[in-house]
């Protein structure tokens, strides 16, 4: 079995004998997570320590929009697979300083060495 990421949701998927392109990338999977909708005076320090009940934290940023109507969001990246899904899967739709948060696994960026994407 292998998960699959179809409209932005994580299915599971039987693997066939001969491992296609898309077998072979989905083998290591992302271990990135993005959090989109997080209030103003959320910190780095906060969202670490939140997010660090699912697993080890090996990056967290805040990123500031260009715009100050939009939300700040925030990169994670965690240790395993396993780690982000539990903490996509968990926190996806908790509030967090009054926002209620979308937190999903997504592709690492492009050019990213971590490894957790075959090219």
């Amino acid at each position: 079995m292998i998960a699959m990421r179809q409209g932005g949701m994580w299915t599971l998927r039987q693997c066939s004998s001969k491992p296609s392109l898309t077998v072979l990338k989905c083998r290591m999977m992302s271990t990135h997570v993005s959090v989109i909708g997080l209030h103003w005076k959320t910190d780095e320090t906060q969202l670490r320590k939140v997010f660090s009940c699912y697993g080890t934290l090996e990056d967290a940023k805040i990123l500031i929009p260009e715009h100050s109507t939009m939300h700040l969001w925030a990169s994670l990246v965690y240790s395993t697979f396993d780690e982000a899904l539990e903490a996509a899967s968990e926190m996806n739709g908790q509030e967090l300083d009054g926002r209620l948060l979308r937190v999903s696994i997504v592709d690492p960026p492009i050019g990213d060495e971590s490894g957790s994407v075959m090219e």
